[in-house]
């Protein structure tokens, strides 16, 4: 190997190294980003969760100041029958969050055989109870007053606590004591409740109720003018189901803790070693804290990205086929050079010839001979040089060639990269899921569930199916060999419109200005059934109706699609351009939210543009320009 080839080895190594570098470098910074903006959606997501919760615990305080507000003003006076009719109005059993309501009065040690006696009339087996030391449940002790559960909804499912004195159990007695002597709503520290089966802790919010009549303002005059109390029961975690179905979805950890430096501590799960979202959570007289931490799965995804291992391996991959071809430039280029050094040397030779013929003609004249085979050898030569340097040239243009391919392949891997790291995996992570749950139910024995489960395997498996078609009809968009024609836009919108409508229920109106020009058939014809369709399909209602129109500027049509279906939100009308977007969850929806994109890739390929208005609830309009004449130059242009 010559120093002419080392040289070019050595600028291809260097330029390889600096290309893998730079790749490094922005795999980084992509890195980085990516997590940054992982961290940011997790965070959100934290607090929507933490915001549900809040709103339960919001609401069912709510419900509680109503059922305290109906015995205040009522003094009592309220039998089961219209406890009941009360607890229907608020319907406490759809909400999902609060496992009863109950009405605790306070009775009196010298009423206490009378108030027995008058709920037995409602309910034969009442007795005022409490729990002993083995915990059982047993009629309770004497004591000066009592604070029993006499009205509780859902009476079915919590009928155990029905008589149970909250006075005998310290806890509980600690927050009556602190509601009735602020006049506030407290809140207990975990509890076991009476009616409580499994393993779940418990806690109680509650409201003191007063005599209306009576003053209130001291402790004294409260204690004086108690009547009892209207109590919210929770279980925990009945309370964080629906916290956690949405963390689960998300891969997050939540636990719960109460902070308070009495009777605190942990509530539910447990979050150890880990970095964590802590949101505060309002709650009558106590300090709560949701804590949501990733999980170590989720936390890997984000840590390492799988899109930067294939940054890394195009940066890499393009890196040493752009080396491999400067290579070959330059090599070329050096033989080029080399050529031209053994013209001017054949040139030099030549003068040197001549001078020896001026002065030895008589020699010469003997080696005419030789002297022909030298003109030979020099003619063979410059057509050697000749067709190296066409060489040259041709390695140059395939250089660039390759470069413009590389830079389209990077592109499209790309594409792919986000695809597949997003929506191609959510469809087979359902498959997986349903493909154990079918295996756990084989296993159970438990047949009954397999063929729903089938089924919304088959569901997902046709939407990863739509997904792929959709994907390699966007794939292959503008890459068609099209001719011009002529074209009626009125009449080849008309034609569309009996295709993709429904047989009944869709009207469709054409305004007069619509034009006949020359234009590539195919894209436009697509573009337009493409609109229509999606006015059709996402319309709320089984009728409908969509208006047709179009205006012109110097080089562009522009049509208009309008509907008067649901609308889309300002909040979106960039989203839905956008690959694989849907305003609906998949689950609702037949589509795979590449319509408005390919559309959109479609329109600016040919130099367009496509819009959307709407106001939800409004319908929306779509526009799109599409070029005049001079398709081809306007094409050449952008490209």
């Amino acid at each position: 190997m010559n120093i002419f080839s080392i040289k070019p080895l050595l600028l291809a190594i260097v330029i390889s190294f600096i290309g893998i570098f730079s790749t490094y470098t922005i795999s980084l910074k992509v890195t980085e980003q990516l997590k940054a903006e992982s961290y940011e959606k997790i965070e959100n997501i934290a607090k929507q969760v933490s915001s549900h919760f809040q709103d339960a615990i919001d609401k069912s305080i709510n419900d509680l100041q109503g059922l305290q507000a109906f015995y205040s003003a009522n003094k009592q006076h309220f039998s089961q029958l219209e406890f009941n009719q009360y607890m229907d109005v608020l319907d406490i059993n759809q909400r999902g969050y609060i496992q009863a309501m109950s009405w605790v009065p306070l009775v009196k040690s010298s009423e206490k055989e009378r108030f027995e006696a008058l709920i037995r009339a409602q309910q034969p087996d009442f007795d005022i109870m409490e729990r002993d030391a083995q915990g059982k449940l047993v009629k309770s002790k004497v004591r000066p007053h009592y604070t029993p559960v006499a009205y509780v909804s859902n009476y079915q499912v919590n009928k155990q606590a029905l008589g149970f004195d909250l006075n005998s159990n310290d806890i509980r007695r600690q927050s009556l004591e602190l509601a009735r002597d602020s006049g506030r709503m407290t809140t207990t520290a975990k509890i076991k409740l009476i009616q409580e089966t499994g393993s779940s802790a418990g806690f109680l919010i509650i409201a003191p109720v007063y005599q209306q009549d009576l003053p209130i303002d001291t402790k004294e005059q409260r204690i004086t003018a108690l009547i009892g109390y209207a109590t919210g029961v929770f279980r925990i975690d009945t309370l964080m189901e629906n916290a956690k179905a949405r963390a689960d979805i998300e891969a997050l950890e939540l636990s719960l803790l109460d902070i308070n430096q009495e009777n605190g501590g942990s509530l539910y799960g447990q979050i150890e070693d880990k970095d964590f979202f802590s949101f505060d959570i309002n709650i009558p007289d106590r300090q709560w804290q949701l804590n949501i931490a990733l999980n170590d799965m989720l936390l890997k995804n984000i840590e390492s990205p799988t899109v930067i291992k294939w940054i890394l391996f195009g940066g890499i991959v393009i890196s040493l086929l752009l080396a491999f071809a400067i290579y070959a430039l330059q090599v070329a280029v050096i033989r080029a050079k080399n050529i031209s050094h053994l013209s001017e040397a054949l040139q030099n030779q030549n003068s040197q010839l001549e001078k020896k013929v001026a002065d030895r003609t008589q020699s010469l004249a003997d080696k005419n001979a030789q002297l022909k085979t030298n003109i030979d050898e020099l003619t063979t030569q410059r057509a050697l040089l000749s067709s190296l340097m066409k060489e040259a040239d041709a390695a140059k243009v395939l250089a660039e060639l390759r470069s413009v391919d590389l830079a389209r392949s990077n592109k499209d891997l790309d594409e792919f990269a986000y695809v597949a790291s997003h929506d191609l995996k959510a469809p087979l992570r359902g498959i997986d899921q349903l493909a154990t749950w079918v295996v756990e139910d084989l296993e159970e024995g438990n047949l009954e569930e397999i063929p729903a489960h089938l089924k919304m395997m088959r569901n997902r498996i046709k939407r990863l199916e739509t997904l792929l078609n959709d994907l390699l009809t966007y794939s292959r968009a503008n890459r068609q060999q099209n001719s011009i024609s002529d074209i009626d836009s009125k009449v080849v919108i008309n034609d569309l419109f009996s295709l993709v409508a429904p047989l009944e229920g869709f009207t469709l109106t054409i305004k007069d200005n619509l034009p006949r020009f020359s234009t590539y058939r195919a894209p436009f014809e697509q573009v337009v059934r493409n609109l229509l369709s999606n006015a059709i399909k996402h319309h709320d209602k089984e009728q409908g109706h969509i208006q047709i129109g179009c205006t012109e500027t110097d080089e562009f049509y522009v049509f208009s699609i309008e509907d008067d279906g649901p609308g889309i939100s300002p909040n979106y009308h960039e989203d839905i351009f956008k690959m694989f977007k849907t305003l609906r969850p998949r689950d609702e929806t037949e589509g795979s939210g590449m319509g408005l994109a390919l559309i959109k890739k479609i329109v600016e390929h040919y130099s367009g543009e496509v819009i959307v208005k709407s106001v939800l609830g409004q319908g929306c309009t779509f526009y799109f320009s599409w070029p005049k004449g001079e398709i081809e130059s306007s094409m050449m242009e952008q490209k």
